[in-house]
Order: structure tokens, then sequence, then C-alpha cells
């Protein structure tokens, strides 16, 4: 409604203004007439300049001017930053007593937007008085710069007359898209490899499970196949089990980044370093030659397995854009996952801030599902609590690698979680 109501406002403020300074100058001149004398006769005399500026302005084409922006770059990290200069040109000198250029950049980069140079000027919007100028140059700086995939669309120019009559404005259409990838920290030690179980083979690419040869039995969890049952065993010990499948896994896995809303509880920096988490183990991996792929709650963000440098600026790409949007709670939406195959027989690095007695009753069920399971826990302190180190040390019991990621330094984490696992 109030958009609505400024479209109309600015449609009609051009005409009710020239009808007012018409019925000033009116006035002036009735006033010239009747009084008579030098002196009110100066008075309209002067006011003619102002009512021909404004009549003008009118028909000024504000939409011959031309207008660039340049950036520094449009791929970067979080982080850096981006500087961004906006030039306009006119053909001619008409004096314009003001102009107001605004470059219409998302909310996350205004915030950040620092001026350079320009006394009036705030964040990415500037207030000029360039009477017969014909090049108007300013720029602004953005630092830090924050993760995400930014659309730059559009710059208003507003004008007017010295009274306020006559107010003029365009926006002009300019496409710019900033690609701000997130900051990842160098890994000193990753120790993937070491959580696989003791005695399994390592295969080629592809981890795979010998649904043919079973080398054990176990008592059935909810969502397991009924082919996988062990009829004469379940007789024998007058309970259902389960057969268990000669495994193999290699160094290959899978991340699995929580995208759920509850989980972070509207803590953004706790998301972000998340996902900086997410990309630091992904250019670790990549440095290693591990292969690696990128799960994410929605399809068009899900990068398949594989290797090299191009393959992890493909998942800082995802990354870059990734938010929290799942509803669901994560281990709701993590345990579909499993159940219907998507996940199954890989090796699955899970990254959540998500560890109470729901998250771990679904690590254990999708962990005994086939699947080798690695847990990452973001925590939002610097230091871990009781309660979340006992829930870590049963996960380590029950044979899912489980480390606390606390504190700004991950090498720190990972570390201390190292050590905590060895005792």
């Amino acid at each position: 409604m109030k958009r609505l109501t400024w479209k109309l406002g600015s449609k009609y403020k051009t005409l009710l203004g020239l009808t007012g300074i018409m019925i000033l100058l009116g006035l002036l001149f009735s006033y010239a007439m009747f009084q008579g004398g030098f002196v009110s006769w100066f008075l309209f005399y002067s006011m003619l300049p102002f009512v021909a500026y404004t009549i003008t302005m009118v028909f000024y084409p504000l939409h011959k001017i031309e207008i660039t922006r340049t950036l520094n770059k449009d791929l970067m990290m979080a982080g850096e930053e981006l500087v961004v200069t906006i030039e306009l040109k006119r053909k001619t000198p008409f004096p314009l007593f003001y102009l107001i250029i605004h470059d219409e950049i998302p909310a996350p980069l205004y915030n950040e937007a620092l001026h350079d140079g320009e006394e009036d000027q705030i964040h990415s919007r500037v207030l000029f008085f360039p009477l017969f100028k014909k090049k108007l140059v300013y720029l602004y700086r953005i630092k830090p710069v924050p993760r995400g995939i930014f659309e730059l669309n559009s710059i208003s120019l507003r004008t007017g007359d010295v009274f306020g009559f006559v107010q003029k404005e365009i926006k002009v259409h300019l496409s710019d898209r900033v690609f701000i990838y997130p900051r990842y920290q160098e890994i000193e030690h990753l120790e993937i490899d070491r959580h696989l179980q003791n005695g399994v083979q390592k295969s080629g690419r592809n981890s795979m499970t010998d649904y043919t040869s079973s080398v054990s039995v176990r008592d059935y969890v909810q969502g397991d196949r009924l082919s996988w049952l062990h009829w004469k065993a379940s007789a024998r010990s007058n309970k259902l089990v389960t057969k268990v499948f000669e495994h193999q896994r290699n160094n290959d896995y899978v991340i699995v980044l929580d995208q759920s809303v509850p989980s972070y509880k509207n803590n953004d920096s706790l998301f972000e370093k998340a996902v900086s988490f997410t990309a630091s183990i992904t250019h670790y991996s990549v440095q290693k030659g591990a292969s690696l792929g990128l799960h994410s709650s929605r399809s068009k963000q899900r990068v398949p397995m594989n290797t090299g440098t191009d393959h992890e600026w493909r998942i800082f790409h995802e990354l870059a854009g990734i938010q929290p949007h799942l509803v669901e709670p994560f281990y709701e939406w993590l345990r579909r996952e499993f159940k219907d195959g998507r996940l199954e027989s890989r090796t699955v690095v899970v990254i959540s801030p998500l560890l109470d007695d729901v998250m771990m009753k679904t690590l254990e069920l999708v962990s005994a599902r086939q699947a080798n399971v690695i847990f990452f826990y973001m925590s939002p302190n610097d230091r871990l609590h009781p309660q979340e180190l006992t829930y870590i040390h049963r996960l380590n019991n029950g044979l899912i690698p489980t480390t606390a990621i606390y504190g700004p330094y991950f090498n720190e984490a990972l570390k201390a979680g190292a050590n905590r696992a060895s005792i």
C-alpha cells in the first residue's frame, strides 16, 4: 500500500509542483500590476529565471545520463574487500542543483558499505551538487564482504529544482553478480581414514555392500528391509535379527551439512561457522586427493563425488549460496535420506550444531543401516559443557567417530578432539 501511494505521489508531484509555481508567478504578476512600483516588479522579474528553470527541468532528459558500475572483483572470499565505482556522464552541461545517486545493493552488502572521499555519502547513497559538471565519479567499499551470491541490479537517480516544486527520478537497470565464497582455514590433519572400521578393505572409487555374503547378525532395527532378516537365527533366538553384510569402504565420502532452521536458533554466525568448516575440510580433502561430494537438502545444490581443484570450486560455488531453509528438524530429514537410500552404503560426514538424545539415536540408527557415519558437532560455545562431553563419549563408544568443533580455530578443536578420542 505504501509503495502504491509513493508511485501515485511521484506521478502527480511534478504536475502539482508546476501548477503551484505558475500560480505563484500569477500572484506576483497580479501584485505587480495592482501595486506597481519598483519592488513589486523586481520580485516578479526575479522570479522568472526560477520559473524558466523549473519548466526546463520538467523536460530535462534524465534518462540520457550514462551510468556505469565497475567492480574490482566478481569472485572473492568472504572477509575480503569489494570496491564499487559508479561513473556518470552527460552530454549537455545543464545546471543541476542537486543529484542523489543510490546504488540499490542487497541489504547484507549495504550494511557493510563504507564511503570513500565524499562527505555527503551514506553507504552506497551519495548527494552531489554538480551544477555544470558533465562527469561524476564516486566509489564505496564493502569490507568485510559476507558470504553469498548477490545481484546488483539497479541504480536510482533523483534531482529537482531549487524549491522542490519539481522532482524527477529514474531507475537504471545495471546487472552485476558477485560470488562470495566461504572463507576456509588450513587444516593440518583430518583423520577421516582413521575413523573407518578396522579390517575393512578399500575399493576403487565407490563403496559398496556385498549383499550375497553375511558376516554376522544383529538385532532388528526399525527400517531394515525384510530381505535382510535372518529367519533361522530369528527362530532360534525368539526375536527378529538382521544379517550384517560385508561392507567395503574407502576414503571417499559425502558431506551433509545441517540446513535446518531449528538447529541454529537464529544464530547466523554459527551457520557461517558450519559453512566455513565445510569449506575447510573440502579444501583439505581435495589437497589430499580424496573424492568427495556435497549432499544438500536442496537437490539443485547437490554435488556428486569427484576430485580435483575444479571440483573444489564447484562445491565452494554451492556453499556460497547455501542457507538454512529446512523447517523440519534435521534428524527427521537425515533419517528419511537414509531410509530412501540416497545416503546408504557411503561414508557420510555429518556437520551439525544439534546434539541431543534424538540426534544421538538418529546417528546410531543410520549407522546401523550399513552406513559409515562421522559426526562433527559445531558447538555454539567456546568450551564444551559436561552434557556435550557425555554425548560425544557415548557416540565414540558406539563406533560413531565424533569431534566437537568449538572456538574460532578449527585446527585446535580437531587436535583436542583427537586427544580426547585417544584417552
